[in-house]
C-alpha cells in the first residue's frame, strides 16, 4: 500500500485536472482517495468500533437542518425544498429510521437580516432557532449548506445547538464539508470546544443509517467509509470510497418532511419565473465528468450515473398525483449527457402535458434538431444554454469547457422557431482573460436571440480547480473565498480593474435586456407576464443589475428604447 506522502498516491485520473491542481491541495487529496477519481486504489480497513457517548439502546432522534442563506444585495429569493436532505430522509425511511428536516430558509422567508454592507442573511433568526432546539429533544442534529458562503451561518447554528443542548451529537455533510473535512471541523472550534463532532463525506443516503445505528450503541466506526470527526482531542478524516451505484434503488425524496405548501405559495423556484404554481424539482442523474475549471460540483461527483427512464416517469407521476404538480424543473448538471436516454425520457413525458425547463443548464454540444423536437413535444418551454463565454479562446484556455460556438446560431434559430424561451449564462473575469476577450464574447452573444441572460463574474468557489490554484498562488485566501458575490468583483481573479469589470457587465446587461424587449416583446411578456409586478419584491434589498434592467426594459414601450 502506498503512503499518503507518496506522490503517486496523490495522482488523479483526469489528466488536465491532475496537471493543474497544486500538489498539497485538499482537493487533490480528496480526489486521490476516491475510487472514481483515484489513480491508485486505497485499501479499506476493517471496522473499529469506539465508544463516544452513553448507549441509547435505540436510534437517536435526529434532525437535519438547512441553515439560513447568505445572500447579496439584489439576489432573487429562490426557495426550493432541500433536495439532498429529502433524499437522505427518504433513504433512511426505507431502512426504518424516521428523521425530521428543518429548512430554515422557507421557515424564515420574510426574515432578512443585514450582516454587512450589501450582505444579508435570509431565513430563520438565531433566536427562533435557539427556541426550536430547546423545545425539541433531538439527540443528533445534522447540517448541510448549498454554498460555501453559508458556512458561517452553519457554524453559528451548530454553536447554538451545543449551547442549548451540549450532549447533542452535531454532524455535517455536503460538498464543502466533504472536501475540506479537517479544516471544516477545526474552524468550528469555539473556546476549545468543537461545535461539530463529525462529518459524513459524500452521499448521506449510504452513510447516515450506519452512523445512527452505531451511535445507538454509543459508538462510531473509526474506520467508516467517509467519516471524519473528533476523537480523543484529535481530528481524523477517512477516505470517501463508496457512492450510490444504482440511483433507482433510492426512494423518491421525502418531500412530506418539509412544508411543501409554503414553497408553492412563495413560488420562486430554481428558475424564478415559472409557468406553474406548484413547481417540483427533480434530479434524473448525478455526476459530471466534464471538469470545468470554475465548477466545484464536478469534483464532488465526477462519474455520471443516471436513473432509468421508467423511474423518472414514476416520480413525475407521483408528484402530479400527490402534490398536483403543474411544472417540472430539472436540477441535473447533465440532463442530455446520454442522448438516447434523454430522447426516451422526453418521449415518455408527453403523457403528462407538463411544462418543464432546465435551470441548471444544458450541455449545448449534446443538442440536435431531433432532440429539440422531442423536448418541445414533451413540454419544454425554456432552456438554459450554458455558453459561459462567447470567446472560443476563453472557453478553451480558461474554462476548459467543450462548447462549439459555431453550432450555437443554428441551434438557437431552431429553438426560436419552436417558440422555446432561451436563457443564457456567461462567466467573465477568469484569470488571464483580457478586456478584449470579454468584449469580443459580449459582441458574439449580442447577435444571439436569448430571451434572458445572466452574467456571473468569476469567483473561486471552494472545491473547484480555480479555487485551489488561486489559494496556492496567493491571489485569494481560503477565508476570503467564503464571501463571494458573482454579481460583483469581490474576489478579483483577473488583472482587469474590479470597477471596470462590473462596468463592462452592467453595460452589456443594460444593452442586451433592452434589445431583448425590442426584438420580441411578446416573448418577453410570455416569460415575465405573471411576475413583473413582483420582481422587485422577490429580491433581497434593491433589485440587482440583472433584475432592474429587466424591469426597466418592460417599463418602456418598444419605441422608447
Amino acid at each position: 500500500m502506498t503512503t499518503p506522502t507518496d506522490p503517486e498516491s496523490l495522482r488523479v485520473r483526469q489528466i488536465k485536472l491532475d496537471d493543474h491542481l497544486p500538489l498539497e491541495s485538499d482537493l487533490r487529496l480528496y480526489l486521490a482517495e476516491k475510487d472514481e477519481t483515484a489513480r491508485v486504489r486505497k485499501e479499506r480497513p476493517g471496522p473499529q468500533l469506539v465508544g463516544v457517548r452513553e448507549p441509547l439502546g435505540r436510534i437517536p432522534r435526529t434532525l437535519l437542518v438547512l441553515p439560513p442563506m447568505c445572500v447579496y444585495e439584489g439576489a432573487v429569493k429562490r426557495v426550493v425544498p432541500p433536495l439532498g436532505l429529502c433524499y437522505i430522509a427518504g433513504a433512511l425511511e426505507q431502512e426504518g429510521i424516521d428523521i425530521s428536516i428543518l429548512d430554515c430558509i422557507v421557515e424564515g422567508i420574510d426574515e432578512e437580516t443585514p450582516v454587512a454592507p450589501g450582505v444579508w442573511n435570509l431565513g430563520m433568526s438565531e433566536e427562533r432557532f435557539r427556541a426550536y432546539v430547546a423545545e425539541n429533544d433531538f439527540e443528533v442534529i445534522g447540517f448541510t449548506m448549498i454554498y460555501s458562503s453559508d458556512l458561517q451561518n452553519l457554524y453559528r447554528f451548530a454553536r447554538i445547538v451545543k449551547e442549548v443542548r451540549p450532549s447533542t451529537t452535531v454532524i455535517a455533510g455536503g460538498l464543502h464539508a466533504s472536501i475540506y473535512a479537517k479544516k471544516f471541523l477545526q474552524d468550528a472550534v469555539v473556546d476549545g470546544v468543537p461545535s461539530i463532532d463529525f462529518v459524513l463525506r459524500g452521499e448521506g443516503e449510504i452513510r447516515l443509517g450506519d452512523f445512527l445505528r452505531n451511535l445507538a450503541n454509543g459508538e462510531i466506526d473509526r474506520h467508516a467509509d467517509g467519516l471524519a470527526g473528533w476523537l480523543d482531542g484529535e481530528v481524523f478524516a477517512n477516505p470517501q470510497f463508496a457512492r450510490v451505484e444504482d440511483l433507482d434503488s433510492l426512494p423518491f425524496p421525502a418531500y412530506h418532511k418539509v412544508p411543501m405548501e409554503r414553497y408553492f405559495e412563495h413560488n420562486v423556484p430554481f428558475s424564478p419565473y415559472p409557468r406553474g404554481k406548484r413547481v417540483m424539482q427533480l434530479y434524473t442523474s448525478r455526476g459530471c465528468p466534464i471538469g470545468c475549471t470554475f465548477c466545484a460540483s464536478t469534483n464532488f461527483s465526477k462519474k455520471y450515473y443516471a436513473r432509468s427512464v421508467e423511474n423518472v416517469i414514476a416520480e413525475i407521476r407521483h408528484y402530479k398525483e400527490v402534490y398536483g404538480a403543474d411544472e417540472v424543473q430539472f436540477a441535473d448538471d447533465n440532463l442530455t449527457f446520454d442522448r438516447k436516454r434523454a430522447a426516451d425520457l422526453f418521449d415518455r413525458m408527453t403523457e403528462f402535458g407538463l411544462p418543464w425547463c432546465t435551470p441548471n443548464g444544458i450541455m449545448v454540444n449534446t443538442l440536435s434538431h431531433d432532440l429539440v423536437d422531442r423536448m418541445v413535444r414533451s413540454g419544454l418551454y425554456q432552456i438554459t444554454l450554458s455558453l459561459d463565454s462567447g470567446s472560443a479562446e476563453t472557453l478553451k484556455e480558461q474554462h476548459r469547457k467543450p462548447v462549439d460556438l459555431t453550432r450555437i446560431p443554428d441551434l438557437m434559430a431552431y429553438l426560436d422557431e419552436r417558440d422555446v424561451l432561451m436563457h443564457g449564462t456567461l462567466v467573465v473575469g477568469m484569470p488571464g482573460e483580457t478586456e478584449a476577450q470579454i468584449e469580443d464574447g459580449f459582441a458574439y452573444v449580442e447577435q444571439l436571440p436569448f430571451h434572458s441572460i445572466n452574467v456571473f463574474i468569476a469567483q473561486a468557489i471552494p472545491g473547484s480547480e480555480l479555487f485551489e490554484r488561486a489559494v496556492s498562488n496567493g491571489t485569494i485566501t481560503y477565508e476570503g473565498a467564503l464571501h463571494i458575490d458573482t454579481a460583483r468583483s469581490t474576489l478579483r481573479l483577473t488583472s482587469i480593474d474590479g470597477e471596470r469589470l462590473e462596468e463592462l457587465v452592467e453595460g452589456f446587461l443594460t444593452r442586451y435586456n433592452h434589445s431583448i424587449y425590442q426584438r420580441d416583446p411578446e416573448a418577453w411578456e410570455r416569460k415575465y407576464r405573471e411576475h413583473k409586478e413582483r420582481m422587485a419584491r422577490i429580491c433581497v434589498g434593491a433589485a440587482s443589475a440583472i433584475t432592474s434592467t429587466i424591469i426597466e426594459a418592460g417599463a418602456r414601450p418598444p419605441g422608447d428604447q
